[in-house]
């Protein structure tokens, strides 16, 4: 025989204020969770969705991104003999060499704070290397000319970057861009940059190499071959598949996840002692209650699990109550300033079901340890004690 759930809410209303106050703790736990595992979906998602699995990135060796590496013209020369390299209707080989710099630009009103964005300089050929692009608003520049396009998540999230915008790069910053276009790159990574013809950029800043290249394969399963051809002797440069260079980047991710992790483990301890010490109360107050409860026949495993309900009702609303919190602090669009590339990523946080799963799981498991031992106590209560002490 066991206790209807009525019984298991009435008991927690009846201790209002500790109720409340392990409600908050662990709905506030639940809450931290959320965010986290959002904010570690969409900058996943975002990182995933850039790249193709047709392109090589080559970078110098050691250098960690493109904003730190530097390609001597003499060494993109080499390129051209690799393996398994795409080729026009021309025979011109499809290398993309890109020359990318970073420059702070405020965001959009009401946050008027600056971002690094980064700058990248390309040639036409770039547009048929990153075939997932596309224009979407505008046009593209002219080759020579001081015009600019912007991808879309820059266009949304800084000033001044609509078409018809202008903005001053250059090392001096006195060098006036006229936006003339803005492109979407399947949600990649690439929407949060803004594009410049390369040699300009090349100019403006005083750069004589660029950063990196970008091949296009003939056949993207034979990519083996060309990325030991790129290191080895003839050519002396590291390459990696693009959607792994990309994947690279969200190591920091997992890095800050594992760190704040490890907090919401510190914090579900707490809340795990907050869940006990209201149960070990309503213990305590409900003596006379229990021993009544097993007089008229409920057993102690009806005690034990009258006492859990209570523990787990109470963790999964504040579990709920937490979730729901959680979508609302998540803004549909925000950005993350990475340090290995030190420009802002545009990313869009991902409620998905493993973040539910995980949010309840952990609550449910602070309801079970806390819970526990106070439901085991109030089994164990002596019927005849209890009745004489009331």
């Amino acid at each position: 025989m066991r206790l209807p759930l009525y019984y298991n809410w009435r008991s927690l209303l009846r201790q209002k204020l500790n109720s409340l106050l392990t409600f908050v703790v662990v709905a506030i736990v639940v809450f931290v969770l959320s965010v986290l595992l959002s904010f570690a979906a969409g900058i996943r998602a975002s990182l995933a969705a850039t790249g193709s699995p047709r392109n090589l990135l080559v970078l110098k060796p050691g250098a960690t991104a493109e904003s730190t590496s530097l390609i001597l013209p003499e060494e993109s020369a080499r390129l051209v003999q690799c393996p398994n390299l795409a080729r026009d209707p021309q025979g011109r080989p499809l290398i993309s060499q890109e020359l990318c710099v970073q420059t702070s630009i405020p965001r959009r009103a009401p946050d008027t704070s600056s971002a690094n964005v980064a700058i990248r300089g390309i040639d036409d050929v770039a547009l048929v290397v990153h075939s997932e692009v596309r224009i979407v608003e505008g046009r593209m520049f002219q080759p020579g000319a001081l015009e600019i396009i912007a991808g879309r998540s820059a266009r949304d999230r800084y000033a001044d970057l609509q078409v018809g915008g202008d903005i001053l790069l250059g090392r001096s910053g006195n060098r006036r861009f006229r936006v003339v276009g803005v492109f979407e790159a399947a949600g990649g990574g690439l929407e949060n940059e803004i594009w410049v013809p390369r040699t300009i950029l090349e100019d403006v800043y005083g750069r004589r190499f660029v950063s990196s290249a970008v091949l296009r394969l003939e056949q993207p399963d034979r990519a083996d071959e060309a990325i030991e051809y790129i290191k080895g002797s003839a050519v002396r440069l590291d390459a990696r598949r693009e959607p792994d260079y990309y994947s690279d980047l969200s190591t920091r991710v997992r890095e800050i996840v594992l760190l704040a992790s490890i907090l919401v483990g510190v914090m579900a301890f707490g809340a795990v002692f907050a869940v006990a010490n209201t149960m070990y109360a309503a213990v305590d107050g409900r003596r006379r209650e229990i021993a009544m409860l097993r007089t008229i026949g409920f057993g102690r495993f009806a005690i034990v699990l009258a006492f859990m309900v209570e523990s787990f009702l109470m963790c999964t609303l504040a579990c709920g109550a937490g979730l729901v919190a959680g979508l609302f602090v998540n803004r549909p669009r925000q950005d993350f300033l990475s340090d290995i590339t030190w420009t802002a990523l545009a990313y869009e946080p991902k409620f998905t079901v493993g973040t539910l799963l995980s949010a309840l799981g952990l609550s449910l498991i602070v309801g079970m340890v806390g819970g526990a031992a106070p439901a085991i106590k109030a089994a164990r209560t002596g019927i005849i004690e209890a009745l004489r002490k009331a």
